[in-house]
């Protein structure tokens, strides 16, 4: 790495990261927050499985790119369809993983509200986009990434610990550990239900008791390619950065799962030693350091 700071700087770096300024914006009914830096380079960093645009791996990491690299970031915080989200009640700003929202939310919303950002970002002058996900939000960024017809301001993506379901049969067994019921006949009660109607399960995602609609239950545990992030990668044509932890116990082995993909022109595999699934502290410099070097490549 061109990269690498000194342990204090770094340190420092951390500490008055809190303090960076973002901007909160909205666009289309949508929230983010906006880290602005010069340049005709931004970076759209998107929060993992039922969280937010503030915890802590986002918010650092969009500062350590901001600060520090000079690249704007825009920080979005998925809608779930949900309006306390997008600051229409409230902050707008949930601290907690979102399980008590009624869950009428779609798997693959994500595509058109990272469209949308997109649009935003082009109308705010910047030629270049790079689209990058942490986690579910990793997976999520390489379906949209794989999308046909992708915008041309679309020039990079990153994948942070990219999660993704395998096999349809081990999601089969793991809805049966989680829940106790039979995944297929699940998916075909709610295919006979109301598509607004609450569907009765112990479990949503790892949201215990939850009300969720038919629709939203199908899109997130219906068998679909695109939620393999293995099946994505082979159709990305722009430059990709894909970052996995030493001691990520939550989404392991990345570089072993993507192995497949180390001689793909344009993809680039680290490992960053020692970081867990959050790449807390000194590592989320490592993630923006390779955030950095693949805009610099642009």
């Amino acid at each position: 790495m061109q990269r690498r700071l000194t342990l204090l700087a770094c340190a420092s770096i951390l500490v008055n990261s809190m303090a960076i300024a973002k901007q909160p914006v909205s666009h289309e009914n949508l929230a983010a927050d906006f880290y602005k830096a010069d340049g005709d380079v931004a970076v759209i960093l998107l929060h993992g499985t039922m969280a937010h645009n503030r915890m802590e791996i986002i918010s650092t990491v969009a500062g350590l790119v901001s600060e520090d690299y000079g690249f704007s970031v825009l920080a979005p915080n998925l809608s779930f369809s949900d309006e306390s989200r997008m600051g229409k009640s409230g902050n707008g700003y949930p601290t907690l993983v979102a399980c008590d929202i009624e869950h009428r939310h779609k798997y693959f919303d994500v595509l058109d509200e990272l469209g949308t950002w997109v649009d935003y970002l082009e109308g705010q002058g910047y030629d270049k986009v790079v689209v990058a996900g942490h986690s579910r939000g990793g997976a999520q960024v390489s379906a949209f990434l794989a999308t046909p017809n992708l915008s041309s301001a679309v020039v990079g993506g990153v994948l942070i610990a990219p999660g993704g379901s395998s096999s349809p049969e081990k999601n089969i067994a793991l809805f049966k550990k989680n829940t106790g019921l039979d995944l297929e006949l699940t998916l075909k009660k709610a295919r006979g239900m109301d598509p607004n109607a609450f569907i009765n399960i112990p479990q949503f995602i790892y949201c215990e008791d939850p009300k969720v609609t038919s629709a939203s239950f199908i899109s997130e545990y219906e068998f679909d390619p695109r939620h393999n992030t293995l099946n994505n990668v082979p159709k990305i044509k722009v430059p990709l950065a894909i970052i996995g932890g030493s001691e990520d116990k939550i989404v392991p082995d990345v570089t072993k799962r993507f192995a497949q993909f180390e001689d793909k022109a344009g993809v680039t595999i680290e490992t960053v030693e020692g970081a867990d699934h959050w790449f807390r502290d000194l590592y989320a410099d490592d993630v923006a350091s390779i955030v950095a070097d693949l805009v610099d490549t642009l």
